[in-house]
């Protein structure tokens, strides 16, 4: 029965499973010499974080590029405030003029999101993760680590509130802030919804995908704070 056990679980979509299989394994290898999933999540996030770090460090060239052409951008709205198809014909021309790439700054969270997806079919379907404790208030990484229940549901939210999301959205808000201040209006704007819209999502998410991204988060500040100083 023990080995049919894989062949029954969730693993997710075709492309997606491959990655949850190998999440799985090095999850239950690193128990081995962890006894607590939550310890095991730690360490977990701390090796992702190394894998992804060249990834990470020229995502922050890519900003910095950015952030030093801003001037020159600007300058082309105003000049051509009227001829949209003008304006990003000429932007483009000045990316590719300063050798400047202006989706090199999201390819670490794209390379994040087939990982966050087989960490959510891991949890949630895994039998080993069922009632596993971590730390504190979270009994169960394979659920929320709901600490109050609302007398009424909210859309997308539900009818509890959960810690770890609310952590998770401050940690995204603290590297917000961290970005570079000649963001525009509309990319600050867009950065602090997509916060609070994953604090409303993950609200229902298993608390150790929470704690995962968490963690992930604070590596990053982390990273960004101590090992690549933002320019003052």
């Amino acid at each position: 029965m023990g080995n049919d056990i894989p062949s029954i679980m969730n693993f997710g979509i075709a492309p997606i499973r491959p990655i949850s299989k190998g999440v799985l394994w090095l999850l239950k290898f690193l128990h081995q010499f962890i006894p607590n999933y939550g310890l095991v999540l730690v360490l977990f996030s701390i090796l992702i974080k190394i894998v992804v770090y060249p990834l990470t460090k020229k995502s922050y060239q890519s900003t910095k590029e950015m952030q030093a052409v801003q001037p020159l951008v600007a300058a082309l709205r105003e000049k051509h405030k009227k001829d949209p198809a003008k304006l990003n014909k000429a932007t483009m021309a000045l990316y590719k003029e300063h050798g400047v790439n202006p989706l090199g700054g999201c390819l670490p969270l794209l390379l994040q999101m087939p990982l966050l997806f087989a960490l959510f079919q891991v949890f949630r379907s895994t039998i080993e993760l069922r009632n596993a404790p971590f730390f504190w208030w979270i009994k169960d990484l394979s659920s929320p680590d709901i600490v109050y229940n609302l007398p009424f549901s909210l859309p997308l939210y539900g009818d509890h509130i959960a810690v770890l999301p609310i952590v998770m959205g401050f940690t995204m808000f603290l590297q917000q802030k961290m970005m570079p201040t000649q963001a525009s209006g509309q990319q600050k704007f867009m950065s602090y919804f997509m916060t609070g819209f994953f604090i409303l999502l993950f609200n229902n998410f298993p608390s150790g995908l929470n704690l995962y991204y968490t963690l992930f988060n604070v590596f990053t500040i982390l990273q960004q704070k101590f090992l690549t100083p933002t320019q003052s």
